[in-house]
């Protein structure tokens, strides 16, 4: 049986992935099992407060919300299984003070070590990381935690403090020497992935073997806007106060989406 987890990383597609898994429900539940955030919210909980604040405890309900939500699978299903979500890692780096992807080896082996018990170490396992370039992912997760957060630093004084976990490769390195014989650790630049007519999605299904050549088209999500960045870093910086300046992201964001300006086709 092949099992392949998806836990991003953060702004590498992750979004265009869950969605168009979603939008392709019907056609692939007789060729794929899929877990998705919706299924192991304890494990998301727990990798928050681990990658805020590490510890021993938090590792242990990270592996036991997992567990619950492979738990009713049935381990005799031919069907592979794919699990993906980026809340697997945690915050994303600048919140809660995470600057970095630190625990994502650790966090990975308590994944393994949960699949290898409940389907067995015959199983064949795959962690498929999606990448991106350094620049454009700073520049994404800036754009991400602006939204969120009230950085008043413009993107040339915030870029510095993701340094250390824009190294997505470093973090995919890490992650094969700590897992070893166990499991196959691969990534993929979305880069190489943006010409391809299901994106990443289409990358990651056929590397389970799935058919995806009558996959219903959809679009990436959560593209940034040219100049968005610097119109909410405005509101940032403005006197509002809290509750006025979420109203004000809030507005422009939808605005944003009503005009079309944060997706675009697959392929594109």
């Amino acid at each position: 049986m092949r099992i392949l987890v998806h836990p991003g990383f953060h702004k590498t597609g992750t979004t265009s992935v869950q969605y168009g898994l979603e939008r392709n429900a019907g056609v692939l539940g007789a060729r794929v099992r899929v877990l998705q955030m919706d299924d192991f919210p304890d494990a998301i909980a727990a990798a928050r407060r681990h990658t805020a604040q590490p510890a021993p405890r938090r590792l242990k309900k990270y592996a036991a919300g997992f567990a619950a939500a492979v738990a009713p699978l049935d381990p005799g299903d031919p069907r592979p299984l794919l699990v993906s979500s980026e809340k697997l890692l945690g915050w994303i780096p600048g919140r809660k003070e995470n600057w970095s992807y630190d625990a994502t080896p650790e966090l990975m082996e308590r994944l393994a070590d949960v699949l290898e018990g409940h389907f067995g170490t015959g199983a064949e396992l795959t962690f498929y990381f999606t990448t991106r370039a350094a620049g454009d992912w700073a520049r994404s997760v800036y754009w991400q935690n602006l939204r969120s957060m009230r950085i008043t630093e413009d993107f040339a004084a915030y870029r510095p403090r993701l340094e250390r976990a824009a190294r997505l490769d470093d973090v995919v390195a890490a992650t094969r020497a700590r897992l070893g014989a166990r499991a196959r650790v691969i990534s993929r630049p979305i880069e190489a992935l943006s010409g391809e007519p299901q994106g990443p999605l289409g990358a990651i299904l056929r590397e389970l073997g799935v058919a995806t050549g009558d996959l219903m088209p959809f679009k990436s999500y959560n593209m940034q806007p040219p100049g968005a960045a610097e119109e909410l870093l405005r509101l940032n910086r403005s006197e509002l106060d809290e509750a006025a300046l979420n109203a004000a992201k809030r507005e422009r964001i939808q605005a944003y989406q009503r005009e079309g300006l944060t997706r675009k086709k697959a392929g594109e």
